[in-house]
């Protein structure tokens, strides 16, 4: 899937996928009260153009029953284990490892 940019206009790339801590600092708990709150799984896309990033909300690593959990290669677009550390197609480093 291609994005634009929404600031130069300039093709986005992605980067990968990882999870935004919820919550927010508090002057008593510090941050152990984002515990509580969670976090947000995301893709990450920068332009590199202008720098601009890009956050979409994602599904997150699902695993089946007896099925490792697959991920997308952001190379090629091979669908292959999460914990491969290359693309078993194009060789690409796995950026969630």
């Amino acid at each position: 899937m291609e994005k634009c940019c929404s600031n130069c206009g300039g093709m986005m790339q992605y980067l990968g996928d990882d999870k935004i801590q919820l919550g927010q600092a508090g002057l008593l708990l510090g941050h152990l009260s984002n515990l509580w709150h969670g976090a947000l799984y995301v893709e990450i896309w920068e332009c590199p153009e202008c720098g601009k990033l890009d956050f979409y909300r994602g599904e997150g690593p699902r695993e089946e029953e007896g099925h490792m959990a697959q991920t997308v290669c952001p190379n090629c677009g091979t669908k292959h284990d999460l914990d491969d550390p290359k693309c078993p197609r194009c060789g690409a480093k796995n950026p969630n490892i």
